[in-house]
């Protein structure tokens, strides 16, 4: 008489009863099983779910039916017994920190009014560049609070800054000989290095870069955080700003501007991007909003010049966007309500008051 201690699901339990059979050797291989009359009558269950679970098993490899004879166990799936039992070691809560200063009422209100507004687009696959309606609105904000003409056409969304090298590696694979700031972002230098980049890297001064070093620097692409380098927080003067852009503008790459803290580098009204000051189409920007909002939030973006818009196609135009349209659409609409001009307002006059 088979005596198996089911539970529920019955289906799945007793798969797992003739399977640990199986594997540990109780029914080797070439045994027939009981007919199914058999299991459903001593384990008092229905036959449907007999049914289901030997053609588990007849899926996985275990068992294979023969007409007329029943099922036999197949070889090749005995187990070594193991000798201590598994056990799951579960991982510590996650450690409590929030941005106390990031407004997360406001946030999850936005994101409540999105669902409600757009939850057509929200299960919809996102194309690769990001959403049209949260790179329409950067666009516009870059226009109206950095001087940048940009098109969202030339807008890419990304999930951190991280994933932008990862791109930019990509592009640019067959050429990427690119000179860093030192020190720099440790991550910019890993990711670099790990694509196969040919990575030069810059000493600076008080001013950004060291004028001699940059001058006698033969990379073609320059990497830079113009306005508040990692982790040293230097400024590059207006002189060594426009030494970047003569430099590049003779050379065959691009220059990337990572402007990561440019919202809170000072107190008054912010600079122009090395992007707006180009004139030659020879700038990538880069910028998080992990920095500006809350470092919970992994949503960057990337502003390509014209020119490079059929290489990412290219190379980079199949990949899936992975940001989640609901993150997209409520980032969107905190930008559109006034909600996120706010927060940069209270959070640089906070700053500026910690400075005097």
């Amino acid at each position: 008489m088979i005596s198996y201690s089911l539970s529920r699901p019955l289906t799945l339990s007793l798969y797992r009863a003739i399977r640990q059979d199986i594997e540990s050797g109780l029914l080797p291989a070439g045994t027939r099983l009981p007919s199914k009359r058999q299991y459903a009558m001593d384990l008092k269950i229905s036959l449907s779910t007999v049914e289901q679970a030997l053609s588990l098993l007849e899926q996985e490899g275990y068992i294979q039916p023969e007409q007329r004879r029943g099922y036999f166990v197949l070889e090749g799936n005995l187990k070594a017994s193991l000798s201590d039992q598994f056990q799951l070691q579960p991982l510590t809560n996650d450690p409590k920190n929030p941005d106390v200063d990031f407004p997360v009422s406001l946030w999850f209100k936005t994101m409540r009014f999105v669902m409600s507004e757009y939850r057509d687009y929200l299960v919809q696959t996102c194309p690769a560049p990001g959403s049209s309606r949260l790179r329409n609105v950067i666009a516009s904000y870059l226009h109206e609070n950095r001087q940048m003409m940009v098109q969202p056409e030339q807008i890419i969304i990304a999930s951190g800054t991280q994933e932008l090298y990862f791109l930019l590696c990509r592009m640019f694979k067959d050429s990427f000989d690119v000179a860093i700031e030192n020190p720099c972002y440790p991550v910019l230098e890993q990711v670099y290095r790990a694509a196969g980049a040919k990575i030069s890297r810059l000493p600076l001064d008080s001013q950004g870069i060291e004028y001699g070093a940059l001058q006698a620097c033969s990379s073609q692409f320059l990497h830079v955080s113009p306005f508040s380098s990692f982790p040293l927080a230097i400024k590059a003067s207006a002189s060594r700003r426009r030494a970047y852009l003569g430099w590049i503008s003779k050379r065959d790459g691009y220059l990337i501007e990572d402007d990561f803290n440019s919202e809170f580098f000072q107190s008054g009204p912010m600079l122009q991007t090395l992007y707006a000051l180009d004139s030659h189409e020879k700038v990538i920007y880069l910028n998080t909003f992990s920095k500006s909002l809350s470092s919970s939030l992994r949503l960057a973006y990337m502003v390509l010049p014209r020119s490079l818009l059929e290489l990412y196609n290219q190379t980079a135009g199949s990949l899936a966007c992975t940001v989640t349209m609901l993150e997209q659409y409520t980032l969107a609409e905190f930008i559109e309500n006034g909600s996120f001009e706010r927060l940069i307002v209270r959070r640089r006059r906070h700053q500026a008051l910690q400075d005097t």
